[in-house]
């Protein structure tokens, strides 16, 4: 489910700050194949790295389409952009498509089939839900695979946050002058609202409203209500079961959905906090336009983000850097769950030029290392080293599209955008597509 907040007028005004250029040619991955989460999940589709795609394709597309339309009316591109990203956030393959799409890819890695309600095109709605799912199946994805269950409750935001990164990312390496400055204030607003709420009176409110609209429909309900207040409830109770939950107030099946007065004292305390820690999300030159900063030869960014994860949270700070055709993202993670702080780091190396066999290609390594709660837990204070592998390589054409495959290896451990908590390889293949 994602709460909407409309919150255009106080973007809009600060249009007069916002540039509306026109666009270089960036590059979007599109990936057609995605294994082994296609197979493993019963044919689903799309992963999390295809809906990221596909959403990072359609702002780098629509942005400048809007800019372009308005020429020099610097104002009125903005304006437009504004009310396009707050609008038009729950269209297919838009920002509150992909917060679903997030929920749904952790979902179906546990082979539990859902429905995005973005399709039924309410593009007013307040709430979207996850429905079409059993109450069988929440049953054993708590049993079996309780910190999954924790996961994906958090994996809508997560989604979000990938995206802003991937988008700002195109900005700085690859030259992308697509205006997204209202989609970053927006996002990170909402995401930040959205989760203070869930220790307000405004969460009781929603979930009786929605309890009384599902009714004795089973199949209409969301898969999880309010996303942060299910996540902390269940992060402090893995052991508990899903039907302690109790009946639904109709009588018909589990009462899902989890209300702020619901929580302990304990709970609303630390989802409390975790609201504070979002406005760490704000600390990022890109929202006011700021997409880097020149030290002699070298070009620099950095900014701060904060996730909500599988055992507590990651706050990272990111280190953009680029020297001539030299493109490096360096990312230092501080991992928390309820008993203590572990470290992280990871380099990504960007489109390094290699000519092989006649071809023109550009390879992206990436390297991660980890310590983070043994099994994921949320209280323990023992720590598991972990590692990350990952190499892009694509193939560079003169034409709108090229090819990639990318190969990714991981031990145990959480990843933002990566969907498996266990040890996983995956192996992605491919469109590469150049948009203006």
């Amino acid at each position: 489910m994602r709460h909407t907040l409309f919150v255009a007028l106080a973007v809009i005004a600060a249009a007069p700050a916002l540039r509306a250029q026109a666009t270089s040619a960036v590059r979007v991955d599109l990936p057609v194949v995605d294994a082994p989460y296609v197979s493993t999940s019963g044919l689903r589709a799309p992963s999390m790295a295809q809906s990221l795609g596909i959403t990072e394709t359609f702002y780098e597309v629509t942005h400048p389409a809007i800019q372009r339309a308005f020429g020099s009316h610097t104002k009125l591109a903005n304006t437009a952009l504004v009310l396009f990203d707050t609008f038009g956030a729950t269209l297919p393959a838009a920002d509150a498509w992909l917060h679903e799409e997030f929920h749904r890819a952790v979902l179906g890695n546990q082979r539990i089939s859902s429905f995005d309600d973005i399709y039924k095109m309410n593009l007013l709605a307040s709430t979207v839900a996850v429905s079409h799912v059993t109450d069988e199946d929440l049953i054993r994805l708590k049993s079996t695979h309780p910190i999954d269950e924790v996961r994906a409750a958090a994996a809508g935001i997560e989604g979000e946050n990938v995206l802003m990164l991937g988008l700002e990312k195109k900005r700085f390496f690859q030259g992308s002058r697509a205006n997204h400055i209202p989609l970053y204030w927006l996002t990170k607003i909402n995401s930040w609202m959205y989760v203070a709420s869930g220790t307000t009176s405004e969460n009781d409110s929603l979930t009786d409203e929605m309890n009384a609209q599902d009714g004795t429909n089973v199949a209409a309900r969301d898969w999880v209500g309010h996303d942060f207040s299910a996540w902390v409830y269940d992060l402090h109770r893995p052991a508990e079961a899903y039907a302690a939950r109790g009946t639904h107030p109709s009588g018909v099946g589990i009462d899902r959905y989890v209300a702020a007065r619901t929580l302990s004292d304990e709970e609303r305390s630390f989802l409390a906090r975790e609201g504070r820690l979002q406005m760490i999300n704000f600390l990022d030159p890109n929202l006011f336009g700021v997409d880097g900063f020149t030290v002699r030869s070298m070009r620099l960014n950095v900014n701060a983000s904060h996730y909500l994860t599988s055992f507590g949270h990651s706050i990272d700070l990111n280190v953009f850097v680029k020297q001539d055709d030299a493109n490096l993202l360096v990312s230092m993670h501080r991992y928390t769950n309820g008993a203590r702080s572990f470290p992280g780091v990871e380099a990504q190396l960007l489109d390094v030029p290699l000519a092989l066999a006649g071809m023109n290609l550009d390879m992206s390594p990436r390297v991660a290392l980890w310590m983070q709660p043994d099994a994921q837990a949320f209280r323990t204070t023992d720590a598991k080293a972990g590692a990350l592998a990952s190499l892009r390589i694509g193939h560079v054409s003169a034409s709108r599209f090229g090819s990639f495959v990318e190969l990714e290896a991981k031990t145990e451990g959480w990843v933002a955008g990566n969907v498996n908590l266990d040890r996983n390889f995956s192996v992605r293949v491919g469109t590469s597509l150049r948009v203006n």
